[in-house]
């Protein structure tokens, strides 16, 4: 099961990073996750995709929406679960993955809430820096939370990724803490 979930977690990284750019400056706007309430703001037009991913011992169809701005991947993620999955552990398990992923050298752990919604225990954020495929340097700021959606679980995993060389650090704070629900 660990296998298929970073096998399938290696595929959804890459597939952020590898979504188009978008225009250099930071132009936000409001954007939805598809078939949620959820909405958030990235920086530029969005691309996304939907993938079917094995995590938490189910099949799941992951949505990834992002884009490419400011030397910086900015992507957001979500998955729907039965309300007797293993939440808790799907996240860390998730968080995981992300920081295998990046080749994570230093890592820093925060408490942390989303503000605008009601999430359910267990919502983790960290930064990290590490190096992609390629050997380049990233820095990365994570989080990732559950929520209840009807009779069932979402979870969403908001991150970006920046260009570790770059000399002036992205906030995250705008996408992260715009994560909300209606």
């Amino acid at each position: 099961m660990r296998k298929n979930f970073l096998k399938n977690a290696v595929a959804v990284f890459f597939a952020a990073m590898g979504l188009s750019a978008c225009q250099p400056s930071l132009n936000w706007r409001t954007v939805q996750m598809p078939e949620t309430k959820l909405s958030f703001e990235l920086p530029c037009k969005p691309d996304k995709t939907t993938k079917p991913v094995t995590m938490a011992g189910q099949t799941l169809e992951l949505s990834v929406v992002g884009c490419e701005a400011g030397d910086a991947v900015w992507a957001v993620m979500s998955a729907k679960l039965s309300a007797n999955a293993d939440r808790t552990e799907l996240l860390k398990g998730w968080r995981q993955a992300t920081l295998q992923n990046m080749r994570a050298t230093q890592i820093e752990d925060a408490t942390w809430m989303p503000a605008r919604m009601t999430a359910l225990p267990g919502a983790l954020r960290l930064k990290a820096i590490g190096t992609t495929a390629k050997g380049e340097p990233v820095r990365a700021h994570a989080v990732w939370f559950a929520h209840l959606e009807g009779d069932a679980v979402r979870v969403v995993h908001a991150v970006v990724y920046q260009n570790q060389g770059v000399k002036q650090d992205q906030s995250a704070e705008p996408l992260i803490e715009s994560l909300k629900l209606p």
